[in-house]
C-alpha cells in the first residue's frame, strides 16, 4: 500500500523553514541510562507468525542507553547527537508444527529478539533558554534479529540491516524550582507499509557545574514489513541515569 505522504521530505521542510539558531559557545553533554524493558512483539519470515509473548514467554530485561551531544555557535551547521541503545531478550516454549526462513520448528524452541540500535542525529536549536527545542534529522542502524533454535540443531534467523531515516524533536523545560527540568523526546517515520516510533519523557534535576540526574518513561514502537518479512514490536519503560551538561 502507498503512503499518502513522504516522511522524508516533510523533515527536509520542516528543517529547511526552522530558524538557524544554535548555542552561544561550544557545548555539549553526557549521558548513561538504564531501561527496565518490556517486551512485546511478533515476527515472520515467509512462514507462520511467531507472537514472543504467547509461544515463548520472554523476559522483561534490563540494559543500557548511552548518548553524546556537541553544539556550537555556527547557525547553518547543525549540531551533533548520537545515541545507542542495547534491547534484547529471549525465552522458551512448547509450539505447534511452524514454519518460519524456511525451517521447520515443533516442540521446545527457544526465541531470540534483539532490537540494539545506534543514532546520528543533525538537528538545529531553535530555542535555547527556560524553553528549548530541538528539530531535526536522525539516521538510525538497527542490529536487529529474530532468531529461532531446537535441541535438534535447527535454526533459523530473521534480520533487519538497515539505516532509517527519521524527524526528530526535543524539547527542554526549566521548572520555577531551582535545577528541575522537563525533558521530551520523540523520533518517527511511516513509509511504505512500514512505521516506526520512538518517545521518551523524563524529570530531571541538573547541578550548577550541569552534572545531574533523570527519571523517565520511553516507548519504542516498530511496525515493519520487507517482503516475506514482518516485525511488529514494542519496547517500554522505566529509565533512570546521569547526564553532564558542558
Amino acid at each position: 500500500m502507498t503512503r499518502p505522504f513522504n516522511p522524508l521530505f516533510l523533515c527536509i521542510t520542516a528543517l529547511a523553514f526552522a530558524p538557524l539558531a544554535n548555542a552561544d559557545a561550544l557545548g555539549g553533554s553526557l549521558g548513561a541510562s538504564l531501561w527496565l524493558q518490556s517486551f512485546d512483539a511478533q515476527g515472520r519470515d515467509g512462514g507462520d507468525t511467531i507472537d514472543f509473548d504467547s509461544d515463548f514467554d520472554i523476559d522483561d530485561e534490563s540494559d543500557y542507553m548511552l548518548y553524546a551531544s556537541f553544539e556550537h555557535p555556527i547557525p547553518v551547521i547543525p549540531n551533533l547527537l548520537v545515541q545507542h541503545t542495547e534491547a534484547e531478550t529471549a525465552g522458551n516454549g512448547v509450539i505447534a508444527r511452524t514454519e518460519f526462513d524456511g525451517v521447520e520448528f515443533e516442540g521446545a524452541v527457544n526465541g531470540e529478539i534483539q532490537l540494539t540500535h545506534s543514532d546520528a542525529t543533525l538537528y538545529y536549536e531553535i530555542l535555547d533558554n527556560r524553553v528549548s527545542l530541538d528539530i531535526g534529522l536522525t539516521a538510525r542502524r538497527y542490529d536487529a534479529s529474530v532468531v529461532l533454535t531446537d535441541d535438534f540443531g535447527n535454526r533459523a534467523e530473521e534480520e533487519i540491516d538497515e539505516v532509517i531515516p527519521l524527524l526528530y524533536g526535543a524539547a527542554q523545560f526549566e521548572l520555577p524550582f531551582t535545577g528541575w527540568l522537563v525533558k521530551a523526546q520523540a523520533q518517527y517515520i511511516d513509509w511504505d507499509d512500514s512505521t516506526l516510533m520512538d518517545a521518551r519523557g523524563a524529570l530531571a534535576w541538573e547541578s550548577a557545574i550541569g552534572l545531574g540526574v533523570e527519571v523517565g518513561y520511553r516507548i519504542m514502537d516498530i511496525d515493519y514489513e520487507s517482503g516475506d518479512e514482518e516485525l511488529e514490536a514494542t519496547i517500554e519503560g522505566v529509565y533512570g541515569g546521569l547526564f553532564w551538561d558542558f
